[in-house]
């Protein structure tokens, strides 16, 4: 849980299964981080990074299990972190060949 420094603008489609009224950017800060990277466009991750700041957010995606392809494949090259730094890549499932 951290406070933001503003409230950035986040589209609606992003939370399309919250009400976008009732989010607490306080109280979900985690939630809202990665959801944001995994289906924010650029200026919305942009965005994060800087109203709850590089640190935190660094450390919480590096901890996190709840990131998609395409939100490590963001937080990688944002942060300049290999992939393989991030908790989810090692839950990260891969198609068997039958």
């Amino acid at each position: 849980m951290k406070t933001p420094k503003y409230i950035p603008e986040i589209r609606p489609v992003v939370f399309w299964d919250v009400p976008v009224k009732d989010i607490d950017y306080t109280r979900y800060s985690d939630f809202i981080i990665c959801r944001v990277f995994n289906y924010g466009n650029f200026q919305e991750v942009a965005d994060i990074i800087v109203c709850y700041g590089k640190k935190y957010v660094k450390k919480l995606l590096l901890a996190t299990r709840n990131l998609n392809a395409f939100g490590l494949e963001a937080a990688s090259a944002f942060f300049s972190t290999p992939e393989i730094m991030f908790k989810c890549y090692e839950l990260k499932q891969y198609p068997r060949s039958y």
